[in-house]
């Protein structure tokens, strides 16, 4: 039996309109890429703990955004064709030009709205890299993800550099911050008197009275010190050089070493020379330096 022939439309009017669900298909590959840029950009931020990922920041919106609206306009009325040379042509010359685009505006974004010059190129080479992948060029999402992984490390080591910086120069020109029972306090490098050593930290003491520990070695201290400013004055305690107004020997024979404020540091016999030298030079009679000796004059008055 013979077939009727089957009848196909030859007038393009005929034909049915695909163009709303073409565009309704771009609009969801476009969703879908708002979607992913957020969760690849996530991921990304969690390789670094330290940073915080802004989900609502205004470049973060403006970018994607704009991404969104490249990558729509790459496959708007391609949607649902099969991959081909044709299908990756249109979207390299229109995606590739349109990334572009977006990677001069995110460093414009960045340099008049963030007053951001620092790592200008490499902040925003990964937005590039990374939606590069979505115009068939899977290679390059995976260098953007090797790209994003090795500079969140290096901005870490960075930060960490930094912070340790800051720490030394914090130590080295302003001070230290001591903890005093549930108080923190500020001493500046320039009311520190004296320094003592208590097991793993160092109790700071400043010429107004004022003290605190700090988790830290004596020898660490006094690398962050001008040597020509402090000296050890024993083997557990640092004293400023011109808080010193002498020494006294206890009953026992320990010395001590006599502060401005009045307060009294260790003194080892070792660390005493050379102030004991400087100031025989001055005095003359070490028995003036000593209140458990009695002086000559006092002697020869009660002969």
């Amino acid at each position: 039996m013979k077939l009727p022939d089957a009848h196909f439309p030859t007038d393009p009017q005929d034909l049915p309109d695909r163009r709303p669900g073409l565009l309704r298909s771009a609009g969801a590959a476009a969703l879908l890429f708002c979607l992913s840029t957020f969760v690849i950009s996530a991921f990304r931020a969690s390789l670094n703990p330290d940073e915080v990922f802004d989900l609502y920041h205004p470049k973060r919106i403006v970018l994607i955004a704009a991404g969104a609206l490249v990558f729509w306009l790459a496959i708007r009325g391609r949607a649902g064709a099969r991959p081909g040379l044709p299908m990756l042509r249109r979207m390299a010359l229109v995606g590739l030009p349109g990334l572009a685009v977006l990677f001069v505006l995110a460093m414009a974004f960045d340099i008049w709205v963030m007053h951001e010059t620092a790592n200008l190129a490499a902040r925003n080479m990964r937005w590039i890299l990374l939606w590069s992948g979505y115009f068939g060029t899977g290679l390059a999402a995976w260098l953007a993800l090797s790209y994003g992984t090795a500079l969140a490390e290096a901005e870490q080591q960075a930060v960490d550099r930094l912070a340790i910086g800051e720490a030394q120069d914090e130590a080295l020109d302003h001070g230290f911050w001591v903890k005093t029972g549930r108080q923190t306090l500020h001493i500046a490098k320039g009311d520190v008197e004296w320094i003592e050593a208590e097991g793993n930290y160092v109790r700071i003491h400043a010429a107004n009275g004022a003290n605190g520990l700090v988790r830290s070695t004596l020898a660490a201290i006094e690398s962050q010190l001008e040597a020509e400013q402090f000296m050890r004055t024993h083997r557990s305690a640092l004293c400023r050089r011109s808080a010193i107004r002498g020494y006294r020997r206890k009953p026992s024979g320990a010395l001590l070493a006599l502060l401005a404020s009045g307060a009294e540091a260790p003194m080892g016999r070792r660390f005493a020379r050379e102030l004991t030298g400087q100031m025989r030079s001055l005095v003359g009679d070490e028995s003036d330096l000593d209140d458990t000796v009695s002086r000559r004059t006092d002697n020869a008055q009660a002969a």
